[in-house]
C-alpha cells in the first residue's frame, strides 16, 4: 500500500538530505499515528507520522534517545511541528524472536532508564507527555464514573464506592516517596526489539509521566498471558530501583501500584479514544471495559 502523503514526505526527506531507492509502503495506519517504510541506499527507515493525542512522541523519542542511546531505536530525524518521527529499524520484535530470553534484560535496561529519567521529569512534562502522577490520578478517579464505559450498573457502581480506597491507595503508594518518571504505559512484546544482541524500546506514544512502578502492569500480564514465570521478570524490573529501596519496600511498593497502573493505563486509553472519534473508538472501547473489570478485582 502505498501512503497517501508520498509526496509531502519526498520533499521532507529531501530537506534532510535523504532520498528514497523504492516506492514507500504504508506499513500500517491507525487512528493514533502512521508508520511507512522508506527504503534508501544504506538502510530501511520508518516514519511515524503520530496523531494529536501522541503529537508529544517524536520529541519524546529524540529525548530519551540522546541519553540512552544503547536502548532506543536509532532516530534520524524529529519533526515536532508536524509531530513526526524517522527510526532506524529496531530489529526483530520479541514476539516474533520466538522466545522471551531478552525479556528480563529489556525490563532491567528500562528500569534504568526509569531511575535516571527521574531527574528529567519536568523537562518532559514540557514536551507535552501527559501528567498522570498519582495526586492527578487520584483526583480523576470519581469523575471518570460519570460514564459507564461499558460497564454493568453493579460494576459501575461497586467502582464508584471504591472511590475513598482508591485515594487511600494512591497516598499509601506516595508515602513511599518514589519520585515521577517516564512510564512507557505499553511495554510488551511487540514493543521490545532485538538487533545484533541489544534491546530497542519502541513506540513511546502512550507515555506519561506517573508512579514509575505502574510501568509493571503490562509486563506482569504479559507473564499471565504466555505462562512466563513471573519473578524473575519482576526482578529483572526491580533491580534498578534497589537503589532506591530495599526488595522488601520495592515488593509492598509494587502490589500497591498495580490497581492504580490499571486505572493509568484506562485513563492513557481513553485519552485517544476522546481524540478518535466515536467512528474509530468504538473498536477498542471494550479493552477501556476490560481493564476496568480487572482493577474491580485488584480494589474488591
Amino acid at each position: 500500500m502505498t501512503t497517501r502523503s508520498e509526496p509531502s514526505i519526498h520533499a521532507w526527506l529531501a530537506e534532510r538530505g535523504i532520498a528514497s531507492t523504492a516506492p514507500l509502503e504504508t506499513i500500517h495506519e491507525r487512528p493514533w499515528s502512521t508508520v511507512v517504510r522508506v527504503p534508501t541506499a544504506d538502510d530501511t527507515l520508518y516514519l511515524k507520522q503520530c496523531a494529536p493525542a501522541q503529537a508529544f512522541e517524536p520529541a519524546l523519542t529524540g529525548a530519551l534517545a540522546g541519553r540512552w542511546r544503547d536502548r532506543l531505536p536509532g532516530v534520524v530525524a524529529v519533526d515536532v511541528e508536524r509531530a513526526w518521527l524517522l527510526l532506524r529499524g529496531g530489529g526483530t520484535r520479541l514476539r516474533e524472536l520466538g522466545s522471551f530470553e531478552p525479556y528480563p534484560r529489556a525490563l532491567t535496561l528500562y528500569g534504568e532508564l526509569q531511575v535516571g529519567e527521574t531527574a528529567d521529569a519536568d523537562e518532559l512534562l514540557a514536551l507535552r507527555v501527559p501528567d498522570l502522577r498519582l495526586d492527578v490520578v487520584a483526583a480523576a478517579y470519581e469523575p471518570f464514573f460519570a460514564e459507564a464505559h461499558g460497564l454493568t450498573a453493579e460494576e459501575l457502581e461497586q467502582l464508584r464506592a471504591l472511590a475513598p480506597s482508591f485515594r487511600r491507595l494512591c497516598a499509601e503508594l506516595d508515602a513511599y516517596g518514589f519520585p515521577p518518571s517516564i512510564q512507557h504505559n505499553d511495554l510488551h512484546d511487540t514493543n521490545v526489539y532485538v538487533r545484533d544482541g541489544g534491546i530497542a524500546i519502541l513506540d513511546w506514544g502512550d507515555s506519561c509521566i506517573a508512579h514509575p512502578l505502574c510501568s509493571w502492569l503490562v509486563p506482569n500480564g504479559i507473564a499471565q498471558r504466555y505462562g512466563l514465570e513471573v519473578e524473575p521478570l519482576r526482578d529483572a524490573y526491580l533491580e534498578p530501583w534497589t537503589s532506591f529501596a530495599p526488595r522488601d519496600v520495592l515488593l509492598d511498593a509494587l502490589r500497591l501500584a498495580l490497581p492504580i497502573a490499571s486505572f493509568v493505563w484506562v485513563l492513557v486509553l481513553e485519552r485517544h479514544l476522546v481524540a478518535m472519534g466515536r467512528e474509530h473508538a468504538a473498536t477498542y472501547e471494550r479493552y477501556v471495559t476490560e481493564q476496568l473489570r480487572k482493577q474491580l478485582e485488584w480494589l474488591s
